[in-house]
Formats: structure tokens, C-alpha cells, sequence
């Protein structure tokens, strides 16, 4: 379950309430009136943050989807309130992500997430184009450093392992620990060498095994080999290479299992050596 708290951090750029005209045979918020709210909350964003339609009119460009996933996770009938929140996820010279959640405001809970990617566009040419300066600033300043866990999609997951990885590659323990629960457990073969035991628990406790760890190993690489996202078990699985100290490569395998946005578990597990012999 998202945590709601994360949906009303972003800006809040839809208020509506579901009327008759919204409703399906089922009874409750056609998928169209989804896709319908959440498209004026990112016109909405647009607004405010350098893309509006007079500069669109002026300047001959615009933005055009490329990508959505959306997903459903309570229903909204007749009379419901509900609220969009949109933020940027990430700003590149030509394309931008967007993260959106659909609150509704008498559950308190989150009724869709959806994310976008849309490109920059030459509306003369149809041919993608960068952003103005001054635009690309203002879409930066309002975009998310990290997305809000519960709500990775399978895109939005493999930017969450980058993220991971590379904070690992900085030797960076506070950005990693960042993303764990107060009373986290991480289990690991690594731990019981270095520590005495496989089973860290709390975030105090990882800080000081992953210190002890990142002191005697004058050089740590990791690199990237894949990450899969489960939304209904809240489960992010990370395939990598790990180059520990002098050691050749080894595969590795890290599973992170969250609530409430925060990772309250987390497994490594150690494989083969990463380069493996041709011989069949």
C-alpha cells in the first residue's frame, strides 16, 4: 500500500469530485475520467512550471506522450472527492518523467498512480527539441530526487537501482541508509564475517556494519545487471556484479522488501564469480 503521506508531498494539481457522468455499467469512475484528471493535473503542472499554453502558442512547441503506465488500486464512486498530486520524476535535455498520484480524500488513500514520459516537441518541424534553458531550470527545481517506493513501476524501479548503485560506488552509507525503515533487517554472509552475525537489525546497527565493511575494503564496484519490481508484494529484486576489495567479480543478488516507502527488509545473496568459464 502507498503511504498517502508521499501522494500530498507532490503539488497538488487537481481537486474534483466523481459526478453521474463519470460513472461505467460497474457503478463507479470509468478508466476514461482516470486518464481524463490526471492528463489537467499534468496541464496543470505545465502551468505553473514554464509550459503553458501561451508559451506553447508563442514558441511553436510542445509536449507529446511517449509512455504511460497506470495503475488502479481502489475504485471511486459517485460523489467521491479526490485530489491529483504531479511531480516531475526526472527532467533530461528533450524528455520529462512524471510521477502522479489520484488521492481519495474521504478514504485517505491512494485510488491510482500513474507515470508518464513525454518528449519536447518542435510543433513546425514535429521533431523532438530541447528545452529552453530557463524552462529545463524550472522543471528541475520542482523534481523528485528519489520516487516515493510504493509507487515504482517497472521503469521507475530500474531508476531506483541506478540510484542505489551508485550511491554504493560513491561509498555513500547515508544516502543507502536513507531509503530503510528505523528497525530494517538486512541479512548477508558478509555481516557474519565482519561482525559476528548474519542478521543486522536497525538502521544504527547497519550504519556501523556498513562502515566496518567499507574500512577494510579499499575498493568497492558495483555494476548493474538488472531489477525487477513487484507492486503487489512491494518487492524490489537487484541482479549485480560486486568487485569487493581484490576479489575477482561476483554475481550478486539483493532483495529489498518495503512498506510505507521505506525498506524494512533486505537480503544479499552471493553467487558465482562473474566471469565464468566458456566450457559448455
Amino acid at each position: 500500500m502507498i503511504d498517502v503521506s508521499h501522494a500530498r508531498a507532490l503539488e497538488l494539481t487537481v481537486e474534483a469530485e466523481v459526478e453521474p457522468r463519470f460513472l461505467d455499467a460497474m457503478g463507479h469512475m470509468n478508466v476514461a475520467w482516470y486518464v481524463h484528471l490526471f492528463d489537467r493535473g499534468i496541464w496543470t503542472f505545465f502551468e505553473k512550471h514554464g509550459l503553458d499554453r501561451k508559451s506553447v502558442h508563442e514558441s511553436k512547441r510542445g509536449m507529446f506522450a511517449l509512455e504511460e503506465n497506470l495503475r488502479y488500486l481502489s475504485e471511486l464512486r459517485e460523489g467521491d472527492t479526490l485530489d491529483v498530486h504531479t511531480e516531475a520524476l526526472e527532467v533530461r535535455s528533450k524528455t520529462l518523467r512524471l510521477l502522479q498520484y489520484m488521492v481519495d480524500k474521504k478514504k485517505k488513500t491512494v485510488a491510482a498512480v500513474r507515470e508518464v514520459v513525454a518528449v519536447h516537441i518542435d510543433l513546425t518541424t514535429r521533431r523532438s527539441v530541447a528545452f529552453a534553458d530557463d524552462v529545463r531550470a524550472t522543471l528541475l527545481a520542482t523534481s523528485l530526487a528519489t520516487p516515493p517506493v510504493g509507487a515504482l513501476t517497472e521503469a521507475a524501479a530500474q531508476q531506483f537501482a541506478r540510484t542505489w548503485i551508485d550511491a554504493w560506488n560513491r561509498r555513500d552509507v547515508e544516502a543507502v541508509l536513507a531509503h530503510y525503515a528505523e528497525d530494517a533487517v538486512f541479512i548477508s554472509p558478509k555481516a557474519e564475517r565482519l561482525v559476528g552475525a548474519a542478521r543486522v537489525q536497525g538502521k544504527s546497527s547497519l550504519r556501523a556494519y556498513w562502515q566496518t565493511a567499507l574500512a577494510q575494503l579499499p575498493r568497492l564496484y558495483f555494476e548493474l545487471d538488472a531489477a525487477f519490481w513487484s507492486a503487489r508484494a512491494e518487492t524490489l529484486t537487484v541482479v549485480y556484479e560486486a568487485t569487493l576489495g581484490g576479489q575477482a567479480p561476483t554475481r550478486a543478488v539483493e532483495v529489498m522488501r518495503f512498506q510505507g516507502g521505506r525498506i524494512v527488509h533486505g537480503e544479499a545473496l552471493y553467487g558465482a564469480l562473474a566471469v565464468a568459464s566458456t566450457d559448455a
